[in-house]
């Protein structure tokens, strides 16, 4: 790697966009949320040497987003790609890999300053960006670019004066990127070689830090978010960890961090495996498909996948492994931070290939980097001017929580608590789940009390059931914690027990809760799932009174607590 020549690892080679529909983009004050597509070809089509060259080699496989250049505005399709610094379009198709991917790069959109009103300023210097694994010359292809500015649009937003570049010859790639990384030379400084999107999108007041989370999700889902300047509270479970950042394996700036532990759990049986000093330096790619790790740590995870080589270096395993659930998952380790990759996302679905798929994991020793195949699984918010990157366990509940990320040391605020509950599902697009507390042979003139999802607040409610005659009243509590309006979470009951105090009950946001059923970095052993919650929510009790204790866990929610316990006192006034 030649300090004159800027390289991004980021994987190789990439490709097209698929028309796929996405939501679109939204703001709020501070921040600017974008829909990020997953861009993958038919998979059912393809030969064992198609599915490498499209997917292996980031050739169709990866994630994209739109935006607006010049004006009337010219949308343009590109790559998103914390790997990299720059931003630039217009590759040069006919030196795509293939006349399909040509063909698709033309669909992806390209700017014309010529076409533009703003007017653009250009061209104002050249530069080569050299891409790809130094020690795997099929990851590597390159593109030279003008640079030019102009206006850039993004949801409702528009960024004056940006420069970015225009491709004036390109080698087989066929998309353009959209770098979010800090350039390799001038590091983190707002002005140097120019001022990047994400500099400039704090310079000019559109978001107040330089922050942008980042929410790929999971293989089976089309859609995830990138957000400037915000954090989005539904799409991640436990606390937000703050993990420094620190310099590329070659002391250049880079979005790295480092590994501090790693290990795998199958069925029947969980592994810790060496991390040695020299491997602890990871790269947070998501321009890169695999994941791609020093020989002495991979080849251990490989073997207890019994995966097998095959001629072009990757490496295969049985797609059942794909199949095995919650129970199978490959752990990263950041400080106190766990984040539990499923196989689902680790190993490669690419079509029938007899058995045997294709695992996200590959061997270097260059940079490692933790692509794709890892951070799918993974909520990541990377704060430029702290030098930190903040994670939780990614999943999806339904529920779309954007918070601005203010400025200062603390910008990211400690210990923001994400709305999910329970460990990432293997698909990763989990709807919103209902769960109704049933009893047993409830007679017609039975009532429920409240439905637990009308009140987006810590409850504690003690409920009894007309059903049939009872010398002694027995109330069931049944404690309602950690859960908010979209999702019902399981409950604990005790029979004849004291109703507990609402500050025995965990409050979602402190940090302070003892709970850690929702953290994967506090369970025991090696990616140990989370301590499931006792109890029976369907154990009924006979009585002849109702009654029914509420604790307000949230002032903004009082509206809501009043109506329902007008509710409540309609119900009692007819019992």
């Amino acid at each position: 790697m030649k300090s004159e020549v800027f390289v991004a690892a980021m994987g190789g080679v990439v490709s097209s966009v698929a028309a796929l529909s996405s939501p679109r983009a939204t703001e709020g004050k501070g921040f600017i949320a974008m829909p990020v597509r997953q861009v993958r070809p038919d998979l059912g089509h393809l030969t064992k040497r198609e599915a490498i060259e499209v997917v292996l080699r980031n050739r169709e496989f990866y994630y994209s987003t739109d935006i607006m250049i010049g004006t009337p505005a010219q949308q343009v399709t590109v790559l998103l790609d914390t790997g990299s610094s720059e931003l630039w379009v217009n590759p040069d198709c006919s030196t795509a890999p293939s006349a399909a991917q040509a063909k698709q790069c033309s669909a992806a959109g390209q700017y014309n300053p010529r076409n533009s009103r703003t007017p653009p300023t250009g061209p104002i210097g050249t530069r080569r960006l050299n891409y790809g694994d130094p020690s795997d010359p099929n990851t590597q292809t390159s593109a030279e670019i003008a640079h030019y500015t102009d206006s850039i649009t993004m949801g409702a937003s528009v960024l004056v004066n940006q420069t970015f570049g225009v491709v004036t010859k390109s080698d087989g790639i066929a998309t353009g990127i959209m770098g979010l990384a800090p350039d390799l030379k001038a590091g983190f400084e707002p002005g140097k070689p120019y001022s990047l999107v994400l500099n400039s999108l704090a310079g000019q007041g559109l978001i107040e830090s330089r922050v942008f989370s980042l929410d790929l999700r999971h293989q089976s889902a089309d859609s995830g978010m990138l957000i400037y300047g915000g954090v989005d509270k539904g799409k991640f479970i436990g606390e937000l960890q703050r993990v420094p950042m620190v310099n590329g394996a070659k002391g250049e700036p880079r979005l790295a961090v480092e590994l501090t532990g790693i290990g795998m759990t199958l069925a029947n049986s969980a592994e810790t495996y060496a991390l040695a000093p020299a491997d602890k330096n990871v790269m947070l790619d998501s321009g890169t498909t695999l994941t791609r790790l020093h020989p002495t740590l991979a080849r251990p995870i490989l073997a207890d996948l019994k995966a097998t080589i095959d001629t072009d270096g990757y490496w295969t395993a049985a797609c059942s492994l794909r199949d095995s659930g919650s129970d199978s998952y490959v752990t990263f380790t950041f400080g106190k931070k766990t984040i539990r990759v499923p196989l689902s996302d680790f190993i490669l679905d690419l079509g029938p290939q007899d058995g045997q798929c294709y695992v996200g994991l590959v061997t270097t020793t260059d940079q490692q980097i933790l692509g794709d195949s890892m951070m799918r699984a993974g909520y990541f918010v990377f704060d430029w001017d702290n030098l930190a990157v903040h994670m939780a366990q990614a999943n999806n509940c339904g529920k779309e929580e954007i918070v601005a990320v203010g400025s200062g040391s603390d910008a990211v605020p400690s210990g923001v608590i994400g709305l999910c509950d329970g460990p990432a599902t293997p698909d990763g697009d989990g709807q919103p789940v209902t769960s109704a507390v049933s009893t047993s042979a409830p007679s017609a003139s039975d009532t429920p009390i409240v439905s637990p999802t009308s009140l987006p607040v810590i409850i504690t409610i003690t409920q009894t059931v007309v059903n049939g005659p009872a010398p002694t009243p027995t109330p069931i509590y049944i404690t309602l914690s950690d859960c908010d309006a979209l999702t019902f979470c399981p409950q604990s009951s005790t029979n004849g027990a004291s109703p507990p105090s609402s500050s025995s009950s965990p409050i979602r946001g402190s940090p302070n809760s003892g709970s850690s059923s929702s953290d994967p970095s506090k369970s025991t052993g090696v990616g140990a799932p989370s301590a499931s919650t006792t109890g029976d929510p369907s154990s009924s009790t006979s009585s002849d009174s109702h009654s029914a204790a509420v604790s307000l866990a949230d002032d903004r929610f009082l509206g809501l607590f009043l109506g329902s316990l007008m509710t409540l006192a309609a119900v009692f006034w007819n019992a």
